[in-house]
């Protein structure tokens, strides 16, 4: 790939770009598909009306089903007035545009969306793909922002003469076609991961329920309170393997001296399912935070458990650490249980479902501290629960390198995507 040198761009009224290129307008490149449902029956005969899947719209994973973003539809059951919509046509929501909720139909042949939204065809000097990628670029995202107008925020709206008069930096075609294979290959390397982290987690899902009902070496089972376990494990209250539960809360946001210090403080909101080990503080406060509030320093090396907000989340402090009120503390009897088998414990469906069972309450649900203690646990001899606590935690060591790859390619997508877009790269001598 070619570094372009400073003589070969031209000044233009969106900035330097390569002298090859045009600046043209989008309404030279784009022109608006109308075609509604109820439209169907008059003319083409390829699709049946109620073979077609209402799609939604998102800034992240593009036009999806909705009954998958949603986990049902939402649709009106009256989808006659629904737009239609075609591969590689463009779609976008005129609402929140600038957050990139503007993209082509790459998954399927066809399907349907709101009619709030606007579908876009390129004509044929431009490749779909190409144009697909330029309109979620941050400059791109910039004009929308720049041109949305109304009272409410989200409510503001991108109409369709000032999108169609935007300015974009277009190449010859054959290098759009390149950029666009490029970054399709790189999107298909992060969709590829997606899929290897997905089948791990399900990996890690099925061990967990064989382990804590079969146990590691299949020994005759025993029913008990919580279902099958292995005939030499126990069940124990979670009161019986912990000396203490402290609670906590928030320094007031008013006072300005009890934040931005050197003790981390931490939210349930910041405890990820990917990874049951928390080494730094979503925020920090002061020594006078800490005294003057109802938080609590959670000695390293024991458990936080979301109570109030996030009932069920569970994750060991490697730090010490203050909690806001929708955490429990939990010191953990380490000569009775080892640390990471209880987290993996308390993470199993066993577990969970008691959590579910016993949260209260209406506006703002949570499990009572009595109920929280009275949670029963399975529990093997101490050296079977080290070896479970390692497997477990080994296929949580593989997902977190497989989401890492994830990310490297995000960010090289990111960049290809930028450097790609100004010229800064060049494919035109490249085969691809």
């Amino acid at each position: 790939m070619d570094e372009p040198t400073i003589q070969e761009f031209k000044q233009t009224e969106i900035g330097l770009i390569p002298e090859d290129w045009e600046v043209v307008r989008l309404g030279e490149i784009l022109e608006e598909v109308d075609i509604r449902v109820k439209d169907l029956k008059d003319m083409r005969k390829d699709v049946n009306p109620e073979d077609l899947t209402v799609l939604s719209l998102t800034k992240n994973y593009g036009l999806i089903p909705q009954a998958r973003r949603f986990k049902k539809r939402i649709a009106t059951e009256d989808v006659t007035n629904y737009k239609v919509v075609r591969k590689m046509q463009i779609v976008y929501n005129p609402y929140v545009i600038w957050e990139g909720a503007v993209h082509a139909l790459r998954t399927m042949e066809v399907g349907i969306v709101s009619p709030v939204y606007c579908v876009w065809e390129c004509k044929s000097n431009v490749d779909p793909s190409f144009i697909d990628r330029l309109l979620r670029t941050p400059r791109l995202l910039n004009e929308y922002l720049a041109k949305a107008s109304g009272a409410v925020n989200r409510r503001r709206t991108v109409s369709k003469e000032d999108f169609l008069d935007i300015e974009i930096p277009l190449p010859p075609l054959e290098e759009q076609c390149k950029i666009a294979k490029v970054l399709d290959k790189i999107q298909q390397a992060i969709e590829l991961q997606d899929g290897i982290i997905e089948q791990v987690k399900r990996l890690k899902k099925a061990l967990m329920q064989k382990l804590f009902t079969e146990g590691l070496y299949g020994e005759e089972q025993k029913e008990t309170e919580i279902g099958l376990i292995p005939k030499s494990w126990k069940v124990v209250r979670l009161g019986e393997v912990a000396y203490n539960f402290l609670g906590g809360g928030t320094p007031s946001t008013k006072k300005t001296e009890y934040w931005n210090g050197s003790i981390p403080w931490l939210t349930s909101a910041y405890i990820k399912e990917d990874s049951i080990f928390i080494d730094k503080g979503e925020r920090y406060i002061t020594e006078e935070g800490l005294k003057n509030s109802s938080t609590q320093l959670i000695p390293r090396h024991n458990l936080l458990i979301g109570t109030r907000v996030g009932v069920g989340k569970v994750a060991i402090n490697l730090i010490d650490i203050a909690i806001n009120q929708d955490l429990t503390g939990v010191i953990v009897r380490k000569n009775v249980v080892n640390l990471e088998f209880l987290a993996y414990a308390l993470l199993s469906k066993k577990a969970q479902d008691q959590f579910k069972s016993k949260t209260r309450g209406t506006t703002i649900k949570g499990i009572p501290r009595a109920d929280l203690k009275n949670l029963l646990i399975p529990l093997p001899p101490l050296e079977e629960q080290k070896q479970i606590a390692h497997i477990l935690s080994t296929v949580d060591r593989k997902i977190e390198i497989e989401q890492r790859k994830k990310q490297l390619l995000k960010e090289l997508f990111k960049a290809m995507l930028h450097k790609l877009m100004r010229g800064e790269i060049r494919l035109k001598e490249v085969e691809i």
